[in-house]
């Protein structure tokens, strides 16, 4: 059929299928939509496994490096036990030589414990396994959980710290670690630090950590570092009166500036002093006066032999990722050290 100026014939057919069937270029239209749908649907799947593999990823990483620290962990432990036992061997061996006349200069074999520094000068290195050994005199230090009320208030004003306020902290630290809710004149309990929005209240039992006396009543960060070095937790509380700094002596019954003076002159020159008796006939009458006086107080609180020793052990691999600490109280007897209260974490 031809097509004629009035569009009959074929011009019409096209027209007709255009008027009543698709348009041209629709089926173009709706094949390319849904390829365009396609390719986001496709996109979105390849972010998604993506992110399924990036935690995936993620999660095995973090499994593996539980793993590699829980491994470290162990490692670090087992070389803060071994400085443990490898302290209480050097010191079993110290107290083995003095009684055995080994070869060691006259001070050791009279207190075979008393050069502590030199057990361990560096740390201790068994191929990528480290351990550092830190010992202390614990009959050096006060013991912040047995001092009487009167240690502690000479120990704080022998640090020069303002007498009422010494009396007002002395008092609150045995408020706080007493078993009761009765306040001391000066002191404080927990209806006080409660009344004074305190974040944390008194035990009521002993200190469990040093850093627990920021929190008692009077006692400032200043105050804090500057008794901290005199004080200790461990031991029984006697005060070896031939290592015990300046203030911590100052803090005993009897002891004023002229014992102390002695005492400091006699490590000087070399000497122990061995008793009491030995201390006060380089007195003068009134110092002595003085020692008497509190003579049953002292022989309670003091000794002249280091008796307990502060071991305290950092143990870690070369890696560095995890470190272990230790620490315990190594109690003597004449040819046995003996490790107490021992713990690893």
């Amino acid at each position: 059929m031809s097509c004629n100026p009035c569009g009959e014939g074929v011009c019409g057919s096209q027209t007709e299928r255009h008027a009543f069937g698709n348009p041209p270029g629709r089926e173009t239209r709706i094949h390319g939509a849904r390829s365009g749908f396609a390719l986001i649907a496709a996109l979105w799947l390849l972010v998604v496994i993506s992110a399924v593999g990036l935690d995936m990823s993620v999660r095995a990483r973090e499994r593996r490096l539980a793993a590699a620290n829980a491994l470290e962990g162990t490692r670090a432990r087992a070389a803060a036990e071994a400085g443990l036992e490898h302290a209480r061997a050097m010191l079993e061996q110290r107290l083995l030589a003095a009684s055995g006349g080994g070869a060691l200069p006259p001070e050791l074999r009279l207190d075979p414990w008393s050069d502590l520094g030199s057990l361990f000068p560096d740390s201790v290195v068994f191929g990528d396994v480290r351990y550092r050994v830190t010992l202390r005199d614990a009959n050096a230090a006060l013991n912040l959980n047995t001092a009487s009320e009167d240690e502690l208030r000479g120990l704080l004003r022998a640090l020069r710290v303002d007498y009422g306020d010494a009396d007002r902290i002395a008092q609150a630290v045995a408020d706080w670690r007493d078993p009761d809710d009765a306040r001391r004149g000066r002191g404080a309990e927990r209806e006080d630090y409660i009344r004074a929005g305190a974040a944390v209240l008194p035990r009521n039992g002993p200190f469990r950590e040093l850093s627990e006396l920021l929190h008692v009543r009077g006692v400032t960060p200043e105050i804090y570092e500057r008794v901290k070095p005199y004080l200790t937790l461990v031991g029984t509380g006697r005060v070896n009166l031939n290592t015990a700094p300046r203030p911590v002596l100052l803090a005993l019954p009897g002891l004023g500036e002229e014992a102390v003076a002695v005492l400091e002159r006699a490590r000087r020159e070399g000497r122990r002093i061995r008793s009491v008796q030995e201390l006060s006939l380089e007195l003068s009458s009134s110092a002595r006066a003085q020692l008497s006086a509190a003579l049953p107080a002292l022989l309670s609180r003091a000794t002249f032999e280091t008796e307990e020793v502060e071991v305290r052990v950092e143990g870690w691999t070369d890696s560095g990722l995890v470190r272990a600490r230790g620490v315990a109280l190594a109690v003597r007897t004449s040819t046995t050290a003996m490790m107490v209260s021992q713990s690893v974490e």
